[in-house]
């Protein structure tokens, strides 16, 4: 089965040359590398190491920044040499978690909405995917999800801060999620790629700080959305060492290693550049402030602002068919959202809007074309 928004991405294709397109739909931040980072590695191009392998795990140097960072920003206690794999992007480390502890015809359950790739990566790995839904406030439901386990369940799987929601999860319900997990012997995937992205005050907690925990939480992460390096594939998994032993058969298998200049160049920024991606944090900040404001004036569209990530996503009235909305919004506004419902069930009636790459102005001008299109309808 192809990913369920190839047909709206070819569609976006014929307006793409048109100076007047604007793409809400890509999961992208507005920033590219820190530029000293940049200039560190190009000095490293004409060397010979930067051209070949890594280790299967990553550079050694990388491994121990990281797990610098991970214990000064989330209390993560985490051992470099033993628990930690630099991967391919953190989808590739959900893939290679999912071929590391996923039995075929076994489940994992899922809050939905749900970043849909791990639906399609857990069909990959001779699984499938129990979803059950938020509430109101897009916070998991730690009892229903103790429901949805059965015998075949082999994994718990949250994204938080949310993709698609933006919805930070409250410590309350991580840590019921993560009690169930140790009671009924399960692993948490705890899929953190937007970790850095929260704002309003709120901040990420992160099950791995629990030390009770270590030997059930995987911990998934990436360089690509704080960082702004979508393109270069680096990301990262934490685990205990006994599943990073079974781990590293995968990576092996799949990658060998992530991309050597890419590890060079995320090394390089944790080292030097942490002051300019907090000043495009700030950026971001400011650009979500727009965004929900211009959101509030659209009657049609019903938004619960949620403290992380650079996503919207509104409940659009009295719709029940957002895939057929979103590809009427191309058509009439030259402007890609995303239907909530490629998201799960739970995502039908809502759009996801996805504001990273924006300017302010760009901000205002989608904005403007959302208020005009849905006044017309």
């Amino acid at each position: 089965m192809p990913p369920p928004i190839v047909k709206l991405i070819e569609a976006a294709q014929r307006h793409v040359d048109s100076p007047d397109f604007l793409n809400l739909g890509q999961g992208l931040p507005g920033h590219i590398p820190p530029t000293e980072a940049l200039k560190a590695l190009g000095r490293r191009l004409l060397h010979p190491s930067t051209h070949r392998y890594t280790p299967d795990q990553g550079q050694l140097e990388l491994r121990e920044e990281l797990a610098l960072y991970l214990r000064q920003n989330w209390n993560m206690q985490i051992d470099p040499h033993r628990e930690v794999v630099i991967t391919a992007g953190a989808n590739q480390a959900f893939i290679g978690t999912l071929f590391t502890a996923m039995a075929h015809g076994k489940n994992v359950v899922m809050p939905s909405p749900y970043y849909f790739n791990s639906v399609m990566g857990a069909r990959l790995a001779g699984g499938y995917v129990k979803e059950v839904p938020v509430d109101d406030e897009f916070q998991p439901r730690p009892e229903e999800m103790e429901n949805a386990v059965d015998d075949n369940t082999c994994a718990i799987y949250l994204v938080s801060p949310n993709n698609p929601t933006g919805a930070v999860y409250s410590p309350e319900a991580v840590d019921a999620i993560v009690d169930l997990c140790i009671d009924k012997n399960l692993l948490l995937i705890s899929d953190e790629t937007y970790a850095r992205l929260v704002f309003d005050g709120a901040s990420h907690y992160s099950p791995r700080s629990r030390a009770d925990a270590t030997d059930r939480v995987v911990t998934l992460g990436s360089f690509s959305k704080a960082f702004g390096m979508s393109g270069w594939r680096v990301g990262f998994v934490v685990g205990s060492p006994s599943f990073v032993d079974e781990f590293l058969k995968v990576q092996d298998t799949l990658t060998i290693c992530a991309p050597t200049p890419g590890q060079i160049l995320a090394l390089e920024i944790l080292k030097h550049g942490m002051n300019e991606i907090e000043s495009e944090l700030e950026r971001m900040d400011h650009l979500r402030d727009l965004a929900y404001l211009r959101l509030a004036e659209i009657d049609a569209l019903e938004v619960r602002r949620t403290a992380g990530t650079f996503y919207l996503f509104p409940r659009v009235k009295e719709c029940s068919d957002t895939r057929s909305l979103v590809f009427d919004i191309l058509q009439n506004t030259k402007m890609l959202v995303l239907p909530g419902s490629v998201f799960g069930d739970a995502g039908e009636g809502f759009i996801r809007i996805s504001i990273g790459p924006l300017t302010p102005e760009a901000v205002d001008e989608a904005f403007d074309r959302l208020s005009s299109y849905f006044r017309s309808r």
